[in-house]
C-alpha cells in the first residue's frame, strides 16, 4: 500500500507542475492516480500528498521564518462573520450574478472567519464574537505549515509553495511546531517579510530578539479560547484524516459554540472548512447556495474549477481538485447524516 501511495503521489505532483521547479503540462492518463475503477479524476490526490516519501517533500521544507503579522490592534485581515452583509469582490465575479443564495440556516450558523493573527488581532476577534455570543469560542486553525506567536507576532516557517509540513502526519507538524517555536525563546533569530515579487525568497532579514514564543493553542488557552487544529497544506483539499477529525469534532461540539476559522490569509482553506461545517448544520440547503454565501460575505468560491484562461497552472489543478471533492463531501453530509455519521469519511470514500 505505502509504494501504491508513494507512486501516486509522484504522478500528482507531475500534474501539478511543481517537481524541483519545473512545470510539466502535458501527462498521459496512465500518468494520473489509479482510483480504483472509479471516475472522480481527484479521489485519491489527498491521500498520494499525505503518503509522500521524504524524498518526495525535501523540495518543500521551510527554509525560514515568515513574519505574517505584527502586533497591532485591528481586525485580521479577511475578518467575516455569518451575520455580516453580502460584498461584491473579485471571486464573486465567478458567480452568476442575477441569482441569490437562500440564506436559510445561515445567520444562525454562529461562525466567523479571516486570515491568521496577532495578539492584539486575537483580542479583537475575541472581543467581537463575544458581542454575538455568550457561549464556548473555538479557534479552528486549518493551517498545515508550522506556525505561532513570537513577540506577539504572528509567524511561521515558509517552504517552497507554504507547504513545508506537507506528507507529514498531524502529530508530526504539531510536535515539531512547538519544539520549533519554543526554541526560539532568548536567541536572536531572523524574520523575513516575504513577497511574491521575490518568488517568496527571503531577502531582508529582521532581527529579532525573542522575548516571548507560545504555539497558537497555548494563546488561545491564556484567553479560555477552545482550540481545534486541522492540518492542510495551502491550497488544498485535506486528507482523510483530517476530515474525519473534523466530523467527529462538529458532532461532539455544544449547541451554543460559536467557530472561528483561519488560514493564513483567510480566503481558501478557511472558506473551505465555513462551506464543510455549513454542510453539516445546514444538509437542507443547496451546495450551490451554500458555496455562493460564502464567497459572498468574503470568502473565496470554491466551485470554481481553474479553468479561465491564463490560470496558473498549480492553482489550476488545486482549485480543479476541491471543485470536484467538496461536492462529494456534500454527498457524503447526505448520505450519512441520518445514522449520525457512524461510517466515516474515508470508510464511505473508498467504496467509491
Amino acid at each position: 500500500m505505502e509504494k501504491m501511495m508513494t507512486k501516486l503521489f509522484g504522478m500528482s505532483v507531475l500534474l501539478l507542475g511543481v517537481v524541483s521547479g519545473a512545470l510539466f503540462t502535458g501527462c498521459s492518463d496512465d500518468d494520473a492516480p489509479a482510483n480504483g475503477g472509479s471516475d472522480i479524476k481527484y479521489l485519491h490526490y489527498a491521500d498520494a500528498r499525505d503518503n509522500m516519501s521524504a524524498e518526495e517533500r525535501a523540495p518543500y521544507a521551510a527554509y525560514c521564518w515568515r513574519l505574517e503579522r505584527k502586533d497591532k490592534a485591528a481586525a485580521p485581515k479577511n475578518w467575516r462573520t455569518c451575520l455580516g452583509d453580502f460584498v461584491e469582490s473579485d471571486e464573486t465575479a465567478l458567480l452568476e450574478q442575477d441569482y441569490t443564495p437562500s440564506l436559510e440556516g445561515f445567520r444562525e450558523l454562529r461562525i466567523s472567519g479571516s486570515s491568521d493573527f496577532s495578539y492584539k488581532e486575537l483580542d479583537y476577534v475575541k472581543a467581537e464574537i463575544e458581542k454575538l455570543t455568550d457561549g464556548p469560542i473555538y479557534i479552528i486553525d486549518v493551517r498545515g505549515e508550522s506556525h505561532g506567536f513570537i513577540n506577539g507576532q504572528h509567524v511561521s516557517r515558509y517552504g517552497k509553495n507554504n507547504w513545508g509540513n506537507v506528507g507529514r502526519t498531524h502529530e508530526q507538524i504539531l510536535a515539531d511546531e512547538a519544539t520549533a517555536i519554543h526554541a526560539t525563546l532568548g536567541q536572536t533569530i531572523d524574520l523575513f517579510e516575504l513577497k511574491k515579487t521575490d518568488g517568496y525568497q527571503p531577502v531582508t532579514p529582521i532581527p529579532t530578539e525573542v522575548t516571548s514564543a507560545q504555539t497558537e493553542e497555548e494563546a488561545c488557552t491564556d484567553r479560555g479560547l477552545g482550540y481545534a487544529r486541522f492540518t492542510v497544506p495551502d491550497r488544498a483539499f485535506p486528507g482523510d484524516s483530517e476530515l474525519d477529525r473534523f466530523v467527529s469534532f462538529v458532532r461532539q461540539l455544544p449547541a451554543n459554540a460559536w467557530l472561528h476559522f483561519h488560514c493564513q490569509a483567510g480566503a481558501g482553506r478557511t472558506t473551505q472548512y465555513m462551506i464543510f461545517y455549513d454542510i453539516m448544520r445546514n444538509p437542507g440547503v443547496s451546495l450551490k447556495d451554500i458555496a455562493y454565501r460564502q464567497c459572498l460575505i468574503g470568502g473565496n468560491y470554491l466551485l470554481y474549477d481553474g479553468s479561465l484562461p491564463g490560470e496558473d497552472p498549480v492553482k489550476a489543478t488545486l482549485c480543479a481538485e476541491k471543485a470536484e471533492m467538496i461536492p462529494l463531501f456534500y454527498r457524503y453530509v447526505q448520505e450519512n447524516r441520518a445514522n449520525n455519521y457512524q461510517v466515516t469519511w474515508s470508510q464511505w470514500k473508498v467504496r467509491l
